[in-house]
């Protein structure tokens, strides 16, 4: 008898996301974390496979995927950064998508796709442009456009997996509109219209909702319902994923189930609605994960084998990350495929335990949804919690009750969108809809409907490992269980304790350059920390916030060089995670609204002297010359610069590292490390979009940069 009931596809789709995984880290100058994962694959597999495989044949599998993978995800980037444009002056022609047009706010952000500047260049992807004009600009239309052209890199320290699902390379800034000619729509546009138009009128109340789950568009939710979903545990709903298109399959075979239609001629004729109905969604990788998994339903019976799940999942898993390496880090492609693993391996021995029960039909029904939803949530627990660091609490009982509303209320939407008579099923849709949209609303207002749950993502490959041979995926003796579950189990809640449990202070810096702000998090020996920036920037304050969090800290103190730009919920979120008990003004301008939160919450406010220094371990020095032109952060013998004026003349600072929001010769000499929002053909410059942010540390007489 084997040991590990091991599957190719399996292996093969774990060590290409291994290969993944590990090139990502390689290339932020992490490269012993992606040779540790390739280890422990090969450890893992050369135990397992044995009984199976030979060893060396188990091995030399997964070093061919992983080195698939690993140069898979380098094509990827390199194609994702080829063509690079710096912020050049150009006069630029495209066509308006209708990325973003559907929704409740309009807004002046379009998606210009089939690009073409004057010299005759023709961009690959979509850009991303701003356009405020007084004309009304349609999805279809034809613009011509100046402004400077400047590279996206999706690919940084976070991913940015909407541009890549879009497949954003440019955009576009101080945008003047030159022409507009009217344009016509695109098949899979024109359908999104017309679903958009039909649930807008007849479903004025819930036709964001239904827009959203018939195409996964959520632009036109609104952001109550949005957030209500999701600390109810229903979030998953709103997005389409196998569960919609399990709907349309299941349409499809009851109307075709009486023909009594060849395995393959089924296949064909429910594949080819099924991969318009993908189209219109944009290709998803949830919905492709369905797609596939169907298409392996039929493969298995023209093969007159047994249809596996977990090999489908693999396969389809493989699939998707082979069109896209990078759709590895997407949540929704995360969740998608853990949810399904859950179910492929835990809900067989739950359903085989129900059997055995002799109980009612309706209470049998209620149960599978129970098992169904239990499973899905224990394999995406620790996924969330790595992510967003809260869990709902109720996510198993209100889908139990949430989804087979959301079904019905799926299957009369589709039913609506037939012209004529057809649309008053709409009515009945919205009445189901607003059912679930109030059982989110009573669930998300309870003060415990989520909880805080912080996990590496470390514990997601454990709870793989642990759901594998819960799943009866490997047969162990009595000693084997006793042994074997124990250390998974430990080794699980260690990693959960390490994410809890701060790391020792240490004097390092954490820089983050954006667009509209750059924010400096510091952290001295002595354990104080200090943020500095506009506070504008929610996400990069966010990042700034989340890095301090890393570290057992005996006070934080906030640094506002422009207050007056300052984000009230950024400015919150840094209060509510840390003892701030100071906050220091370096600049005249102020926001009542900030100075008044500050004031509520007990803070006191200081303006600073100009050119002077303040601080505790960490010291802060507001540089002026007329005006503030920089602020320099200094922490043990690490010194940032934030640069604001280009007026900026040397002034003794002796900055490591600066920080400028518009790189320019005249504050920088050629080979000084300086981190900007964008590249720039300034020498030493490590563009913050391209490379991630930096964490600045000392390392004997050296700075250390490592990236994200």
């Amino acid at each position: 008898m084997r040991l590990f009931n091991i599957r190719t596809s399996l292996v093969a789709a774990v060590a290409f996301i291994v290969g993944i995984f590990a090139f990502y880290e390689a290339l932020f100058a992490k490269i012993w974390f992606g040779l540790a994962a390739v280890a422990l694959l090969i450890v893992l597999l050369t135990v397992f496979a044995i009984k199976r495989f030979s060893a060396w044949k188990a091995v030399l599998l997964a070093l061919i995927f992983v080195l698939l993978g690993f140069g898979r995800g380098w094509l990827c980037y390199g194609a994702n950064t080829a063509n690079e444009k710096l912020g050049e002056e150009v006069t630029l022609t495209g066509r308006v998508t209708d990325l973003g047009r559907n929704g409740s706010e309009y807004g002046v952000t379009y998606y210009l796709e089939a690009c073409a500047d004057s010299d005759g260049n023709v961009y690959r992807g979509k850009v991303k442009a701003r356009i405020v004009t007084d004309k009304t600009i349609e999805t279809g239309d034809v613009v011509t456009l100046n402004g400077s052209l400047r590279s996206v890199y999706p690919i940084g320290g976070e991913v940015r997996t909407y541009y890549l699902r879009e497949n954003v390379r440019y955009e576009l800034s101080d945008v003047t509109l030159r022409q507009l000619s009217q344009g016509k729509l695109r098949a899979d546009e024109r359908v999104r219209k017309y679903v958009y138009d039909v649930t807008s009128a007849y479903m004025p109340d819930n036709g964001g909702l239904m827009y959203a789950l018939l195409t996964g568009d959520r632009g036109a939710v609104e952001d109550a319902d949005e957030w209500a979903f999701g600390r109810a545990g229903i979030a998953h709903l709103l997005a389409v994923s196998g569960l919609h298109v399990g709907f349309v399959a299941a349409v499809l075979c009851f109307a075709l189930k009486r023909f009594r239609l060849r395995p393959l001629t089924e296949c064909v004729i429910v594949a080819v609605p099924l991969l318009f109905y993908a189209y219109i969604c944009g290709f998803s990788p949830s919905v492709m994960r369905a797609i596939t998994m169907l298409v392996c339903v039929y493969v298995s019976r023209m093969l007159l084998s047994r249809y596996d799940m977990l090999s489908s999942v693999s396969v389809a898993a493989l699939l998707t990350l082979c069109v896209d390496p990078f759709y590895l880090f997407d949540a929704g492609f995360q969740l998608s495929f853990m949810s399904v693993f859950g179910i492929a391996t835990l809900y067989a021995p739950l359903n085989r335990y129900l059997t055995r029960k002799n109980i009612r039909k309706v209470v049998r029904y209620i149960a599978d949804s129970a098992a169904v939803s239990a499973c899905c949530i224990t394999a995406t627990l620790f996924v969330l919690a790595s992510q967003g660091g809260e869990v709902a609490l109720f996510g198993i009982f209100l889908n139990v009750l949430a989804i087979p509303i959301v079904s019905v209320a799926f299957v009369l939407g589709m039913t609506g969108l037939l012209p004529w008579v057809f649309h008053y099923a709409l009515f009945a849709s919205s009445a189901l809809l607003q059912t679930v949209v109030r059982l989110s609303e009573i669930v998300s207002r309870l003060s415990f409907a989520t909880v805080s749950f912080k996990a590496a993502y470390l514990s997601v490959a454990i709870v793989a490992i642990l759901l594998f041979a819960l799943g009866g995926f490997v047969r162990l003796n009595k000693l084997g269980r006793t042994i074997f579950y124990p250390i998974v189990s430990f080794l699980l809640v260690l990693t959960v304790l390490v994410a809890y449990v701060p790391r020792r202070a240490r004097a390092s810096c954490f820089a983050v350059a954006s667009e509209t702000d750059s924010v400096v998090a510091a952290v001295s020996d002595s354990g104080y920390g200090v943020i500095a920036g506009d506070f504008s920037d929610y996400a990069s304050v966010m990042k700034a916030v989340r890095y301090l969090e890393n570290y057992r800290l005996k006070g934080v103190t906030l640094y506002f060089c422009h207050c007056a730009n300052a984000d009230v919920d950024a400015v919150t979120q840094a209060l509510d995670r840390f003892d701030v008990r100071e906050a220091f003004l370096l600049a005249p301008d102020a926001s009542d609204d900030v100075t008044g939160l500050l004031a509520q919450r007990g803070v006191r406010v200081t303006r600073q002297y100009p050119n002077s220094v303040t601080g505790e371990g960490v010291y802060v020095r507001s540089v002026y010359n007329a005006r503030l032109v920089a602020v320099t952060v200094g922490t043990g013998e690490i010194n940032v610069c934030i640069v604001y004026s280009d007026s900026l003349v040397d002034m003794g600072l002796g900055a490591d590292v600066w920080i400028l929001k518009e790189p320019s010769a005249t504050y920088s000499d050629a080979g000084l490390t300086t981190l900007t929002p964008y590249q720039s053909a300034l020498a030493g410059n490590y563009g913050a979009n391209k490379y991630g942010n930096f964490t600045i540390k000392q390392k004997g007489d050296t700075i250390v940069l490592t990236f994200g």
